[in-house]
C-alpha cells in the first residue's frame, strides 16, 4: 500500500511540473511568415502579435531552435515590430505570464535576402578631353534596376546597366534586385573623371573671328592651311574663305581640339562703300609711318593690334589725313580695326 501511494504522489507531482498554462500563447506575424514565406527584404518591417490581456510579456530571439534566447530590451507589450535587416535571421518568440503561470509561445523564424553589392566597371583612363566619352557599367549580373549618380545627383535611372560619361565628376552606382526592388545597394567608392578643354567654336564680331580664351596655344587655318602668325584666340581675316582654329589645352591631359569650319564672307556693301571714303594710302610702313585718309571727315576710331592680340595704339579722329607713326613698333604684321557710324573695316598693316 505504501508503495502504491508513493507512485500516485510522484505521478501527480510530475504532471504539475510539466503542465502547460491554460491560456493560448500562439503568436502570428504580418507579413505572414508561414508557408515558405520566411525570406524577407532587409527593409521589411515585421510585426509580431501575441494574444492580449495577460499579466506580462517579454519578447525574445535566438539564432537556432535550441539556442540561448536574448531579450528585446523594453519589448514587454503583446506586439513587437522589428526591421528584418536588423537581425538578418532569427527565431522570434514571447514569454507570457498570467496568473502566476509562465509559458513560451511558438517560434516564428524569418530570414533576409543577401545581395551582392555593385561595383563599377570602367576604363583605366578616366582623364578625358572635351568631347570624348567613356562607358561605365555594372560589373556583376543580377540587379534589375540601376541608379547612376554624378556628384551625388541622379543622372540616370532605369534598367540600363551602363552610363556614358561626358562630364567631369565623381560617379556612384546604386542597384536593386527583382526580389527587393525598393532596397538599393551602393557601389560606395566613386569613380572620378576629369575633362580637359572646352568647346572650340568660332564666332564673328565686327569682322573678327573669336574662339575660346581658355586655351594654351592657338593656330588658325584658311582652307586647311596654317595662317602664319595667327596664334591667338582671335583672328581678323583679310580674305573670304573657310576658317578653322586648332586650340591646345593643357590639363591632366594635353588635348588638341579643332573647331568646325566657319565661312567668312566678303565685306558688306555698306562697308565696301566705307572703304572708298576711309582707306590707307600705304599698308606697308613708309618712313615708319602709315597714312590713313578720311575723305569726308567722319569721326572714326582706329585701333591697331599685334598678332598676339595686344593693342598698340587706339585713337579717335575726324581729320582728313591721319598719320600713324610706328617707329617704336617691332617689325611684323598688325591688324587695324576702324569703326564709325558709316561702316567698319579691318586692314592688315606691315612694318
Amino acid at each position: 500500500m505504501k508503495t502504491l501511494l508513493l507512485f500516485i504522489v510522484l505521478f501527480f507531482t510530475g504532471n504539475v511540473m510539466s503542465a502547460q498554462c491554460s491560456f493560448d500563447s500562439t503568436i502570428t506575424s504580418i507579413p505572414d511568415l508561414s508557408g515558405g514565406n520566411q525570406v524577407q527584404c532587409s527593409d521589411q518591417v515585421i510585426v509580431f502579435t501575441a494574444p492580449a490581456g495577460f499579466d506580462a510579456y517579454q519578447w525574445k530571439y535566438k539564432f537556432n531552435t535550441s539556442g540561448t534566447p536574448t531579450n528585446f530590451p523594453g519589448e514587454t507589450n503583446n506586439t513587437l515590430s522589428i526591421v528584418a535587416g536588423d537581425l538578418g535571421f532569427a527565431y522570434i518568440f514571447v514569454t507570457i505570464t498570467d496568473n502566476g503561470c509562465t509559458e513560451n509561445s511558438n517560434d516564428i523564424m524569418f530570414d533576409t535576402w543577401v545581395f551582392l553589392s555593385p561595383a563599377i566597371s570602367h576604363s583605366p583612363d578616366t582623364n578625358l578631353c572635351f568631347g570624348e566619352t567613356s562607358i561605365i557599367s555594372n560589373a556583376f549580373g543580377g540587379p534589375q534596376n540601376f541608379r547612376w549618380y554624378k556628384d551625388g545627383v541622379i543622372v540616370q535611372e532605369g534598367t540600363q546597366d551602363f552610363y556614358e560619361v561626358s562630364e567631369a565628376g565623381s560617379y556612384i552606382l546604386e542597384v536593386s534586385y527583382p526580389q527587393c526592388p525598393n532596397q538599393w545597394l551602393s557601389s560606395g567608392v566613386p569613380v572620378s573623371f576629369t575633362i580637359t578643354g572646352d568647346a572650340v567654336s568660332i564666332v564673328e564680331t565686327d569682322g573678327t573671328l573669336f574662339t575660346t580664351e581658355n586655351g594654351t596655344n592657338y593656330q588658325w587655318f584658311l582652307e586647311g592651311t596654317e595662317i602664319a602668325g595667327a596664334n591667338t584666340f582671335f583672328y581678323s581675316p583679310i580674305t573670304a574663305g573657310n576658317y578653322t582654329v586648332e586650340v591646345t589645352f593643357q590639363g591632366v591631359e594635353t588635348c588638341i581640339l579643332i573647331s568646325d569650319i566657319y565661312f567668312f564672307d566678303i565685306l558688306s556693301v555698306a562697308d565696301d562703300l566705307f572703304n572708298t571714303i576711309v582707306y590707307f594710302e600705304n599698308t606697308v610702313a613708309k618712313n615708319a609711318k602709315f597714312l590713313l585718309h578720311n575723305k569726308t571727315n567722319l569721326t572714326i576710331r582706329y585701333s591697331v593690334f599685334d598678332l598676339y592680340g595686344k593693342e598698340v595704339i587706339s585713337s579717335t579722329s575726324n581729320a582728313s589725313a591721319i598719320v600713324i607713326v610706328v617707329d617704336s613698333w617691332k617689325n611684323g604684321i598688325y591688324i587695324c580695326k576702324i569703326t564709325s557710324v558709316s561702316g567698319n573695316m579691318q586692314i592688315k598693316l606691315v612694318k
